[in-house]
């Protein structure tokens, strides 16, 4: 091998070496800037229209009473081992929304007329 293949070669690892360290921070940067993808519920239960998304550590469900007459919510949710429910009544036309921490919501229903 000669001094002069010897530098070429040197200098074609420095460039291949250069290339991956560039194309592997652009593909860190790319994954670290974009947002875990979060799935994004959306449903109606009776006179209920309802959402929520899937939180790393909580969900807070939204929801709109769309009668013209008070009705009562129930949100079951899991915690793991066990499931609970919440429950309120909710105005006509009204908005709201619910914050749980760890929870994975089972279902929404509407429980009727209050």
């Amino acid at each position: 091998m000669s001094v002069r293949s010897g530098r070429t070669g040197l200098r074609t690892r420095a460039a291949v070496i250069a290339t991956a360290a560039v194309a592997t921070a652009g593909l860190g940067a790319s994954v670290g800037a974009a947002p875990a993808s979060a799935d994004v519920h959306r449903g109606v239960a009776g006179c209920f229209s309802w959402s929520w998304g899937d939180g790393n550590t909580s969900v807070t469900v939204y929801w709109h009473n769309r009668c013209k007459t008070t009705h009562k919510l129930k949100i079951k949710y899991s915690l793991g081992w066990t499931y609970k429910t919440y429950s309120t009544n909710v105005k006509a036309d009204a908005k709201s929304h619910k914050k749980f921490q760890t929870a994975s919501i089972v279902s929404i229903t509407d429980a009727g007329r209050v």
